[in-house]
């Protein structure tokens, strides 16, 4: 209950206890009064009636005492009843009277009894003989009408009294206790880590100095936060980045590779020996190791292509690898164009020659390629080049599917919804249960299955993303809506329909349609958050109106800032698999301990991912991480787990 409603009843309590004790004090008097004034009443009517019968009695005449008592107990009369005993005779003569008063008094008022009528009986005499007997009965009718006329208006106004004070009383705490409102939302504002506004200092001096407080305490913890972050940034450009020249470090590209590999979809990775820079002289006139590095860095961040988070990488003194995902040999071939010029011209600015300057090695990634079998391929492309004296080679990919194979698979599958699927458990770290599952589709090319997830660049070249992830969400309602057991299922959607407005609006209406927004969730990875923020920004803002839970997967993927989770609020977040296969290093727990902190903080469930062993999850004990998934609790086919349920039934 709010401080204004306690308010408001203990104000109301206390008129209320006012109005009654006035009530019954007023009502005590008036009752008194009226018992009084029947009893008068009752006295005079006997002692007239009394006086005018005596001629009557004397003469026994009884027609005259019909019509004598039929004009007394007439219309306004307070009697109610008469009886008449002649002494001569013994005879009783009997008259009674209906007021109609209890037509306009409430019989529940009348029947408690505060009144009750009054009787009276007299004998008549003319001085000197017994003439007869005379009872009378006064009614409390008219003393019930004159209460309840009485208590009517008292009501009214005491009612109106405590309606006016409430109000009164509500207004005036409303703009006393508008600070407090103040505070209330800032802190809720606080609570999600948004800093946005400070409480206006109010005009009560005995909130001020509390507002002032809050205030302060706003800025403290906005403070922190942003201590923390840059405590990240700080970590992540000492332990993951080159001091000398900016590049990234080998550490950042082994985490990168692990990360990526992990998803799977196309890419390559080249191994550059910039021998020209092991020619720089400074003392000849030429810039340092660090300078030419340094000069290097800046012409790669124009070339590379930032839509596809490529980068490149220091290894060595002299060496560079450069990382393009997203790309297939035809396109790396053009982009190695711009790599080579930019090569060439840095060497021609640093006066040397620009013969055998250089040399390339580029390996594509295959389907069963490690983080090791990758680099091995890309130094022997590397080597081989050095040793033919090309600028670049690439190294053999096998056996592998043709872009014509791709391409026809991938519009055949969709076309006919022939996907397969399986399951990925999301397990409690209190309780190891179920909570949901995440859905991974495969997609068949030529007589196998490949993962979608290996294929996600080619459903954008082919602009197949929208179609792709419309039919995975499909599917995945016929799952659950056959199934109301069923455990909620998660769906990782592409980068081209998170951006898509028209998807997510029909997204959205799908969901609701199908009344699945507990159990239909959605995910999509962190690198569509840092390269397009503001459509995620948009799209996470629809889904939370409409109620739809979503989460961000590899998290801390990039160990860049995390400070979208204000922005995008997710639901949840699925830690990058590279924190738990580097697990034991300390510059790992060093990054991951403040990024868990931070997301637990916004009230945002934490997952780690690529769980195997039980001893990965005794190493994050200490953190505040909600469930887990790996190997530990493999995928499981979509159809067991629904033969199971058929079976069951």
């Amino acid at each position: 209950m709010t401080i204004t409603n306690k308010i408001t009843l203990v104000v109301i309590g206390i008129l209320l206890l006012l109005c009654s004790v006035l009530a019954v004090a007023e009502f005590s008097i008036n009752l008194a009064f009226l018992q009084q004034e029947m009893q008068l009443q009752a006295q005079s009517a006997m002692q007239n009636l009394s006086i005018a019968l005596i001629p009557i009695l004397e003469t026994g005449d009884k027609e005259k005492s019909e019509l004598f008592f039929s004009t007394v107990m007439s219309e306004g009369t307070r009697l109610n009843e008469a009886t008449l005993k002649w002494m001569f005779d013994d005879e009783f003569q009997n008259w009674s009277h209906q007021t109609g008063i209890n037509q306009k008094v409430p019989e529940w008022f009348m029947s408690l009894g505060f009144v009750e009528p009054i009787s009276l009986t007299s004998t008549i005499n003319n001085g000197w003989t017994d003439l007869g007997t005379l009872s009378i009965t006064v009614t409390s009718d008219y003393a019930y009408l004159a209460l309840w006329e009485l208590s009517v208006p008292f009501t009214i106004f005491a009612i109106a009294v405590i309606v006016v004070a409430t109000i009164l009383v509500r207004v005036a705490l409303k703009r006393a206790l508008s600070p407090v409102v103040a505070m209330t939302k800032e802190a809720k504002r606080i609570a999600q880590l948004d800093f946005s506004a400070k409480i206006p200092t109010p005009k009560d001096t005995d909130l001020r100095e509390l507002t002032h407080s809050f205030n302060d305490m706003s800025s403290q913890i906005q403070n922190l936060f942003d201590t923390l972050n840059e405590e990240m940034n700080a970590l992540r450009q000492k332990y993951l980045f080159d001091q000398a020249s900016g590049f990234p470090n080998r550490s950042f590209l082994m985490r990168q590779l692990e990360s990526w590999l992990s998803e799977g979809d196309c890419g390559v990775l080249m191994f550059a020996n910039l021998k020209w820079l092991e020619e720089v002289k400074p003392n000849e006139g030429n810039k340092s190791l660090n300078d030419s590095l340094t000069a290097l860095r800046k012409s790669l961040e124009k070339v590379l292509p930032h839509s596809n988070d490529a980068f490149a990488a220091r290894v060595g003194k002299s060496e560079l690898a450069i990382f393009v995902p997203s790309v297939h040999e035809k396109q790396a071939r053009t982009l190695l164009s711009a790599l080579i010029r930019t090569f060439s011209n840095e060497v021609i600015m640093s006066g040397l020659s620009s013969a055998n300057a250089f040399t390339i090695g580029i390996a594509e990634k295959k389907n069963d390629d490690t983080v090791a079998t990758l680099l091995s391929r890309a130094n022997t492309a590397l080597q081989e080049a050095e040793e033919s004296q090309k600028v670049f080679l690439f190294a053999s990919a096998g056996e592998e599917l043709s872009s014509t194979q791709i391409d026809r698979g991938l519009e055949s599958a969709i076309n006919a919804n022939t996907f397969g699927f399986k399951l990925q458990p999301i397990l409690s770290k209190q309780s190891h249960e179920i909570q949901h599952y995440e859905a991974y589709a495969q997609i068949p090319m030529d007589n196998e299955f490949v993962p979608a997830k290996n294929l996600v660049s080619d459903l954008s070249r082919l602009s197949l993303s929208n179609k792709f992830d419309q039919s995975v969400v499909n599917q995945m309602i016929d799952v659950l809506k056959s199934d109301m057991t069923f455990k909620p299922v998660s769906v990782n959607l592409t980068a081209n329909s998170v951006k898509n407005p028209e998807f997510v609006k029909w997204l959205i209406k799908t969901v609701k349609k199908n009344q699945l927004r507990e159990r239909l969730l959605f995910e999509f990875a962190e690198a569509v958050v840092c390269l397009s923020p503001e459509d995620c920004e948009v799209t996470c803002q629809r889904f939370r109106e409409a109620g739809i839970k979503f989460g961000i997967d590899r998290f801390g993927q990039h160990l860049s800032s995390v400070s979208y989770l204000r922005a995008l609020k997710p639901t949840f977040v699925k830690l990058d698999h590279s924190f738990l296969q580097n697990g034991e290093e300390d510059n790992n727990h060093l990054l991951l301990t403040p990024m868990i902190k931070m997301a637990s903080s916004l009230g945002i469930e934490v997952i780690a991912s690529a769980v195997e062993y039980k001893q990965q999850l005794n190493h994050l004990s200490n953190t505040n991480i909600d469930g887990y998934f790996g190997y530990i609790s493999p995928p499981v086919a979509l159809e067991s787990l629904t033969c199971d349920v058929a079976k069951s039934a």
